[in-house]
């Protein structure tokens, strides 16, 4: 005896699920980053140039640096923070 459901389909039940799911996946890698740069900063960015005497000290500063006579006064760097983040 032969029996046959009266109700089968051959379809998986979880195909559509799968497939809503790759749907998915695909617009996802579709998408890009982006980054917005607001006009302040791309005009401090268009600034890279100090004034003469900043440039001066900054020299000044390098050439101490790379000779190791820098030595720098701690207790001011602390002030510094302390004014910083007060």
């Amino acid at each position: 005896m032969k029996i046959n459901s009266f109700n089968h389909v051959n379809i998986n039940p979880y195909m559509k699920q799968n497939q809503q799911y790759s749907i998915k996946n695909e617009e996802k890698m579709k998408q890009s980053d982006e980054i917005q740069i607001s006009a302040e900063a791309k005009d401090l960015q268009s600034s890279q140039q100090f004034p003469a005497s900043r440039q001066d000290k900054i020299h000044e500063i390098k050439i101490q640096i790379n000779s190791g006579q820098y030595q720098p006064d701690s207790r001011e760097i602390a002030w510094k923070f302390y004014q910083f983040w007060n």
